[in-house]
């Protein structure tokens, strides 16, 4: 009894269920296949141990199966054959339809060129996985559209048509593959010095053309074009930008090709002037010494010279190459490409890129796929065509669904990652590389090429990269979508978890300026917002509140794009390491902007703990009582960083009971200034005061009296400002200038000019350099991030950061092999002093070499000028004639001295300096 496919899809007696049974459970009919292998046994036959192997692997799996039991594969059995493709010819379909040849593809098969057949139909059975349920037209290349007929392609008008109409009915990579090296071998038989300047030069004249005079319009400008050239552009802009408009208002003049009163030669607008309105297009490097366009064919263009732009191009043609030849471009229906990119003359002789055309083709597709709620009783796709290809085979752009949903997963599971990944990281990934590796076992370092072909194309990994983050991040990556992410957190998830605490904005024109601001934070005022983002988590408020005595605090400025980030840290001294409190991005470095951060972090410390932190010149009862709360603050000297700190002291002081000072009891602490609170708890980092140093001109003698004031007591203070003012002059007068200007730098270097207790002075940080490091350690994580990226990323160091310290005190498991001994760290700085010092003693030998190469060469000098002076001298000296020779030779010796003298002078710095070796 003949069997149709609709009665194999949907059968109604036992044979056709029991056949149904065998398909979904992947079987298929062998006999074909054993009746040649019984012919092979009375000739012999030899194989490869392999083949060997998969021929044992089938017995043993027919005998269990004739004996009616489980195939149960030993250790030894090969992996098993890659599914093969199945070929049956003339299947009837319906009553009017037979399949010529109808195709069984195994599951998650990728057929990207069906076959099809001009005179018949081909079928194509795919077996699908109910749960991951996928069309295969999607597959297709060729661009099946929802009514499932070929697109074609899109060629260039100037190509010869009737070539590129030759049918075909199958398709394959390597034609694809052969066709691509038939066009390259095309274009390489015409190569020549000749051709390279040609193309590069008619490159040059589509650039001007494309881009015109992109600057601001003028008056004079707005009547040159007609109704009908403003339709011509817009329907320009409609077709080949797909609907976008550049900016309005740019200059539509004429480029036009002049040479100047040298006769060198530019292209420039018409309306530029090189002295009354040089805002206008103008490139002279047309002309430049390297020779590297055909001006030529430059100026024949954009003054019109239709002859001898003809010449050029005729010549050029019977080249093999230039506007005039027969065009190959091809691209496919998806493609973006509207218009070819190479230039051609028009019917009416102009020179234009000509839109390209579509090459229809009348293939069909029809698809027969199950209901959803019968595609586990009957899990296959049968897709079939009919007719030829009358096009040339598209290539592989389009990335199959399949691929492309793996693709997305491994976007999505960047996490982090995802808001600053692009095309060149994701290559580059961690997480890709391990995925590609485990995929592709037998291919050294695989690229995502290898997952398939369309995805080498940057581009449409970006647009894909693009997708996922609109998906995952629908604001962007910047303010408005951390505004977003703290909403989505603050109602999903529980306050324990929090990370993102405060987002506030400010009015840059209503808020209180100080004369501390930066230059930039004072010139924001008009219409600016300030923007601030703390995050915090509730564990960082507590272990500030419990552990945060010496704090460091420090700005960073290349993490994130447009913003500035601001930590808060200190040393964990119990367990030796660093701890970082609260992360802050903000655009304004203001001392309000300051003043905002800290009073926010006071209150969530509070929010958080119950408790608020307690300052040791505002809370301690005595001079000696420090349990519990803020001893010191190290930071740079940044001025609004210190007078918002300062501020914020003063507001916390005028809201407590009034209450005599600790270091000046005649006075309240309500009546300290800003810096006066400073003079209390700030110490400024020597090692930025020692580097502002190094970079002040002036003497040594002068740089180790501005050294001398970073100490505990000074034996001369008012005498060694005076010597700085009066020895340095004006780079000294300034740098002292700027120290008491900020009214706390000299008082946060010397213990003796400050308030803070000796003990506290002595125990606490001298330099910010653990706030730094950790400054350095989160920029491992990236650099240039987004907002949104840079904060997911910060989170996720803040967490390691406290989760490793909290198994440390649980199961005292260290991040490091180290003790945790403090005597390591003495250690470790000391080595690292030591070799900076013998690197510094190392470079001024270098400086010292050069030195005594340079002195002597200058002393060889002076005594060859001395030597041919006394020469001369003693040849004239029985004459008594001094002659004019040997007057020059005078004043050469002596300027050969001066020079020398000059040379000993500048060699005074380097003494006293060096190994001494």
């Amino acid at each position: 009894m003949s069997r149709t496919l609709a009665d194999l899809l949907n059968p109604s007696d036992p044979d056709g269920q029991q056949v149904q049974a065998q398909m979904q459970a992947g079987l298929v009919d062998i006999q074909p296949q054993l009746q040649p292998l019984s012919e092979l046994q009375s000739h012999g036959a030899r194989a490869s141990p392999e083949v060997q192997q998969q021929l044992q692997a089938a017995l043993e799996y027919l005998q269990a199966q004739r004996n009616g039991g489980p195939y149960i594969p030993n250790d030894n059995t090969p992996p098993p054959i890659p599914g093969a493709i199945i070929r049956q010819h003339d299947v009837r379909l319906t009553s009017r339809t037979t399949l010529s040849t109808l195709y069984h593809y195994p599951l998650h098969t990728i057929l990207e060129y069906p076959e099809t057949n001009a005179d018949g139909t081909i079928g194509h059975l795919f077996r699908m996985d109910p749960d991951d349920w996928q069309v295969p037209d999607l597959n297709i290349v060729a661009c099946s559209s929802s009514h499932s007929t070929c697109q074609g392609v899109k060629f260039c008008p100037y190509s010869d048509e009737d070539t590129l109409s030759e049918p075909h009915t199958r398709a394959s990579g390597e034609d694809v593959q052969q066709r691509l090296a038939n066009d390259r071998e095309d274009r390489l038989q015409y190569a020549s010095p000749s051709k390279d300047i040609f193309c590069r030069t008619a490159a040059y004249v589509t650039a001007l053309r494309k881009l015109g005079c992109s600057r601001p319009s003028s008056e004079e400008l707005d009547s040159e074009s007609s109704p009908e050239e403003i339709k011509l552009r817009e329907l320009y802009w409609q077709q080949v930008q797909r609907g976008y408009r550049p900016k309005e208002g740019t200059c539509k003049g004429r480029i036009v090709y002049e040479t100047d009163s040298h006769g060198n030669p530019h292209v420039r607008c018409k309306h530029y002037c090189r002295t009354t309105n040089r805002d206008h297009f103008h490139d002279d490097s047309v002309g430049a010494p390297t020779g590297s366009y055909d001006l030529g064919y430059i100026q024949a263009v954009l003054t019109d010279d239709e002859e001898e732009a003809t010449r050029i191009e005729q010549a050029a043609f019977k080249l093999g190459y230039g506007p005039l030849v027969e065009c190959t471009t091809v691209a496919n229906v998806s493609s973006q490409k509207v218009i070819c990119p190479f230039d051609h003359r028009d019917a009416n002789g102009h020179l234009k890129q000509p839109f390209m055309k579509r090459l229809e083709c009348e293939v069909k597709f029809r698809i027969i796929e199950p209901l959803e709620e019968n595609r586990a009783d009957c899990p296959y796709i049968l897709i079939t065509s009919s007719g030829a290809h009358p096009h040339p085979i598209p290539l592989p752009t389009k990335t199959p669904p399949g691929i492309r949903s793996q693709v997305f997963q491994l976007l999505e599971d960047l996490s982090e990652d995802l808001p600053d990944i692009t095309p060149r990281c994701f290559l580059w990934h961690p997480l890709l590389r391990t995925f590609l590796a485990s995929k592709f076992p037998s291919i050294p370092r695989p690229t995502l090429s290898d997952l398939h072909i369309s995805l080498s194309n940057r581009s449409h990994l970006k647009a894909y990269i693009k997708q996922v983050k609109e998906l995952h991040c629908p604001l962007g990556t910047g303010w408005e979508a951390v505004v977003y992410l703290k909403a989505l957190q603050d109602a999903n998830l529980p306050p324990s978890e929090h990370y993102i605490r405060r987002i506030i904005t400010l009015d840059a024109a209503t808020i209180e300026h100080h004369p501390e601001d930066d230059d930039d934070d004072a010139t924001a005022s008009k219409g600016d917002k300030i923007r601030i983002i703390i995050c915090m988590s509730p564990k960082a408020s507590r272990r500030l509140l419990e552990l945060g005595h010496y704090l460091q605090s420090d700005i960073a400025f290349r993490r994130i794009l447009e913003f500035l980030e601001f930590e808060l840290g200190c040393m964990e001294r119990d367990a030796n390491t660093s701890l970082v409190f609260c992360r802050v991005f903000l655009n304004r470095q203001s001392a309000i902007a300051h003043k905002q951060v800290f009073d926010a972090i006071h209150e969530i410390v509070y929010q958080d703990t119950g408790h608020r932190l307690k300052w040791r010149h505002l809370h301690a009862s005595s001079k000696d009582d420090h349990e519990g709360m803020i001893l010191q603050w190290a930071a740079d000297q940044h001025r609004g960083q210190a007078k918002g700190l300062g501020l914020h002291l003063q507001g916390l002081a005028a809201a407590m009971p009034l209450r005599p000072d600790l270091h000046q009891p005649e006075r309240t602490l309500q009546s300290l200034s800003p810096y006066e609170h400073l003079h209390r708890v700030f110490r400024l980092c020597s090692n930025h005061y020692y580097r502002n140093i190094k970079l002040c001109a002036v003497s040594a003698e002068v740089k180790r009296l501005m050294r001398s004031l970073l100490c505990m007591e000074h034996l001369n203070w008012e005498g060694t400002l005076q010597a700085i003012q009066e020895k340095g002059k004006k780079p000294g007068i300034d740098w002292l200038k700027d120290k008491q200007s900020t009214h706390f730098a000299l008082e946060a270097i010397c213990w003796e000019r400050s308030f803070i207790p000796w003990a506290i002075w002595k125990a606490g940080d001298s330099t910010t350099n653990l706030i730094e490091s950790v400054h350095s350690d989160t920029n491992r994580e990236g650099v240039h991030c987004t907002l949104l990226g840079g904060l997911q990323k910060g989170q996720a160091f803040d967490s390691l950061k406290i989760r490793t310290l909290e198994l440390q005190e649980n199961f005292g498991i260290r991040p490091t092999y180290l003790s945790g001994h403090v005597s390591e760290n003495a250690f470790t700085n000391l080595r690292r002093r030591d070799n900076a010092q013998r690197r510094a003693l190392l470079a001024q030998d270098q400086q010292i070499v050069k030195f005594n190469n340079k002195l002597q060469s200058s002393y060889d000098a002076l005594s060859r000028a001395r030597e041919r002076l006394a020469h001369k001298i003693q040849s004239n000296y029985a004459n008594y004639d001094i002659s004019e020779a040997v007057q020059k030779l005078l004043h050469t010796a002596d300027k050969a001295l001066e020079a020398h003298l000059k040379v000993v002078a500048d060699g005074e710095e380097l003494r006293g300096k060096g190994t001494g070796r």
